[in-house]
């Protein structure tokens, strides 16, 4: 009777929607079942803290009155052994600890393990940005800008779907983390890990306002890297976006890149990989700008100079740290093994296309 007026009062109390205290404690509204979970283990944990916490002061409270110094030098005679008590405040308390142990061990089993069926989804991390590579091989090709230069990718996800994510680090110790879905796991160089999640229905009002998509509902969800991995971690940042699930598929079909000429292939490339840390409008961010960089004679960090050509853009992405434009620290990654030649090459004809230093041969565009 206790346990089910807990559950049902306390409990249900604490995790109902516009609740004062459910905010001050999640601060956003969950989705899907693992979050609910979490909140509902969380919720159960911290009532029975303050319960004990409660009792054990007020006993505190009253045997310091109860058992202070007094003016007659004669001690109270105690008991020196008591059965009944030594096994209560040995097994309840063993008991509520089992039942905090399972139920965190199902959520993280529930975290770990995506259901039969889930839809499979590749996750990349790198200083300091996240990409998603979906069952065709597709990319987010969407990006939107994180305060003045920082370009963050938005991953469209399927509602209400079994989604299991393949992850695994180029560099550091990464963790992926969206606070919705309540739950993270780490990301690490040189082996998988597995995150599943199936996210609750669409919330609120927001509509897609343009495109072949305009007017699907959908709902954001922030993506962060709890694991500081560098100067630029506050910054390593993404949009989940949840849609319904035929619209998803439509959008992830439309990012192929089936039939795209190098410079569109170039631009693809570079919203994927790249804008995280190059701008194309000037503007300074972890690396130098794309704009009017091609054909252009740079300054090094060992006091050289010399002309971003074709042979420097890819050694570049292939030995990041070998020519360094002074300003600039060696905070890129190797892309060998990730970007083939085709790719650089195409990478090379959009550089070309957006820089006022490059002459084209006579005949070309």
């Amino acid at each position: 009777m206790m346990t089910s007026l807990f559950e049902h009062g306390l409990l249900s109390a604490t995790l109902a929607e516009g609740n004062a205290l459910r905010d001050f404690i999640f601060g956003t509204g969950g989705t899907g079942h693992h979050a609910e979970m979490v909140e509902e283990t969380f919720a159960w944990i911290f009532w029975i803290s303050a319960f004990f916490f409660v009792v054990l002061m007020g006993l505190t409270v009253l045997w310091s009155v109860q058992y202070k110094r007094r003016a007659t030098p004669v001690a109270l005679v105690s008991s020196s052994h008591n059965t009944v008590l030594e096994t209560l405040w040995t097994v309840i308390p063993l008991g509520i600890l089992a039942v905090m142990f399972f139920k965190g061990f199902q959520g993280y089993l529930d975290l770990s393990v995506a259901p039969a069926g889930a839809i499979e989804m590749d996750v990349r991390a790198a200083k300091w940005d996240w990409r998603i590579i979906y069952p065709n091989g597709a990319e987010s090709t969407e990006r939107e800008k994180l305060g003045s230069a920082k370009e963050i990718p938005i991953f469209y996800m399927p509602a209400e779907t079994p989604v299991k994510l393949r992850m695994v680090s180029n560099d550091v110790l990464h963790s992926f983390w969206v606070p919705d879905f309540r739950g993270k796991f780490d990301v690490m160089p040189n082996r998988y890990t597995y995150y599943g999640f199936t996210s609750g229905p669409i919330k609120g009002e927001k509509k897609l306002e343009a495109g072949p998509f305009a007017g699907t509902p959908y709902q954001d969800h922030w993506l962060f890297c709890a694991e500081y991995c560098g100067d630029s971690h506050s910054e390593m940042a993404a949009v989940v976006r949840m849609v319904p699930r035929e619209t998803w598929a439509k959008i992830v079909d439309s990012w192929s890149g089936a039939g795209l000429t190098p410079v569109e292939k170039g631009k693809r490339l570079y919203t994927i990989q790249c804008a995280s840390c190059h701008s194309i409008d000037g503007s300074k961010n972890t690396g130098p700008s794309w704009k009017d960089a091609f054909g252009k004679t740079e300054t090094f960090t060992d006091g050289t100079s010399g002309v971003v050509d074709d042979a420097y853009v890819r050694e570049s992405i292939y030995e990041p740290a070998k020519k360094l434009v002074a300003g600039y620290g060696p905070q890129m990654a190797s892309f060998k093994g990730i970007l083939s030649e085709d790719d650089v090459a195409a990478i090379i004809e959009y550089m070309k296309t957006i820089s006022v230093n490059h002459k084209p041969a006579e005949g070309q565009k």
